[in-house]
């Protein structure tokens, strides 16, 4: 017999869901950083010093994109929480969003090149992880991205190849844990392989001076498949995979190379993977190159049901890698090229970074520079938080990088408490579930141990 519930009524509490704690960590990393005095240093758009200083017009959206408030340019949010984060960050005001639109279109391509060093200087301070294995690559990603736009009369906004309106930017990502870069925000038509070899040389310009880029690996899909990507990575002394365009004089390269005997051997129901090599020099290309491939036969679906023809599919990579790494070793080095997807994601959807707010593109192009930094940010400051079990993917029980962003924002940035300020002091009650978990006490002393990026 089901016994009648307990007749509980809901009503509201005193505990709300805020900010302040997150607010607190990332004040605190900033300052720990000395991201604002990088910032004053760099960064200069006022001809004259009057005003609000640059810090104080970019680190308060820069909190705003970290935090996913849904606007960007809606700063009454620190209304409430304006004294405490004044106290955090040690200003004295802060400005009113009409000033921070008005300022923000002043900003020039050189300012927001500015920028974009402050934010590639807090890759001195992070901790970056090679792909597995004795070769010790740093994996270098660089993929385009599509952000679409709903509004046709932006500036940069057009017509893309699947007929929407958006703008293309590129990124690239920095070790397996994904630090962004260097970013560019190109309008719709403009492909980013036309340039890439201007956006590498910049990338290069921003690598931090501890990475050892006798072991960087470059990876690129086939959007980037070009002479230009290739020389500008050989120009740079690095390694390069890139996944090569179909065509049918590369099929045909690929079965003269294939062993007959083996692939008869070896194809069973279950279908499986062969591998090989070959040099050939592409139409347009100036010298030959190497070229790994792989081919994948299945002879049943998703499902074990046998095919009536098997499926044969072709994967071709050109690389510039020693002739020690095997084809297969260079495929599993290019396979791990799929977390780089996970980066584009998070900027889009958990930063919320898609639709960009402003009618200018430089404008868009400075959003889009807080956001990455911000991202760089919640990255450094999940590498904080460390709590054992963790740091364990309980699916596959192997080691996990890192959290995603959804995942800090959701437990590190907010969460259910009580500010409470007496006696000159000012607490944050909070569950005591949050505080065994994410432990913030130890989190704050591990960002004490950074070091600050260089002014």
């Amino acid at each position: 017999m089901v016994k009648d519930n307990l007749g509980f009524e809901f009503s509201a509490a005193r505990q709300v869901l805020t900010s302040v704690a997150g607010l607190q960590l990332l004040t605190a990393l900033i300052r720990q950083l000395n991201l604002p005095c990088a910032i004053r240093s760099e960064v200069r758009v006022k001809k004259i010093d009057y005003g609000f200083r640059e810090e104080e017009h970019l680190i308060p959206l820069l909190l705003n994109i970290a935090l996913r408030r849904t606007s960007f340019t809606d700063l009454t949010w620190l209304v409430h929480e304006e004294k405490l984060l004044k106290k955090m960050l040690g200003f004295g005001k802060l400005p009113k969003e009409r000033a921070v639109a008005m300022h923000l279109g002043q900003y020039q391509p050189e300012h927001i090149a500015s920028l974009k060093r402050v934010g590639a200087k807090v890759l001195s301070a992070v901790e970056l992880s090679a792909e597995p294995g004795d070769e010790g690559y740093l994996p270098l990603d660089v993929d385009p991205s599509i952000f679409e736009q709903f509004a046709p009369k932006r500036e940069g906004v057009e017509t893309t190849y699947n007929g929407k309106l958006c703008y293309t930017p590129v990124f690239a990502v920095l070790g397996r844990e994904r630090f962004c870069l260097h970013h560019w925000l190109l309008p719709g038509r403009e492909k980013a392989v036309e340039r890439m070899d201007d956006f590498l040389r910049e990338c290069m310009a921003l690598l931090p001076a501890k990475v050892d880029r006798s072991k960087l690996l470059c990876r690129y899909d086939a959007g980037l498949y070009s002479i230009k990507t290739v020389r500008a990575t050989e120009e740079a002394n690095a390694f390069f995979l890139v996944k090569a365009r179909a065509s049918g004089a590369l099929e045909r390269l690929v079965n003269q190379h294939l062993d007959v005997e083996i692939l008869d051997l070896k194809v069973t129901d279950a279908g499986g993977e062969f591998f090989g090599e070959f040099i050939h020099t592409p139409q347009g290309w100036d010298t030959p190159r190497r070229f790994v491939f792989c081919v994948q036969i299945k002879a049943e679906d998703q499902t074990g049901q046998p095919l009536l023809i098997n499926d044969v599919r072709y994967h071709v990579l050109a690389t510039n890698l020693p002739a020690a790494i095997t084809p297969q070793r260079a495929f599993e080095l290019y396979r791990a090229r799929g977390a780089a997807e996970e980066a584009n994601k998070e900027l889009k959807h958990d930063l919320d970074l898609e639709q960009l707010p402003s009618q200018s593109f430089n404008v868009n192009e400075v959003f889009l520079t807080l956001g990455t930094m911000a991202y760089n940010l919640l990255i450094l400051l999940g590498q904080q938080w460390q709590d054992g079990d963790e740091d364990a993917d309980p699916a596959t029980g192997k080691h996990r990088v890192r959290r995603r962003i959804k995942t800090l924002q959701d437990h590190l940035l907010r969460s259910a408490a009580i500010v409470v300020s007496h006696a000159r002091r000012s607490l944050l009650k909070v569950n005591r579930w949050w505080l065994d978990k994410l432990r913030p006490d130890q989190i704050k002393r591990r960002i004490n141990r950074l070091l600050p990026i260089p002014g």
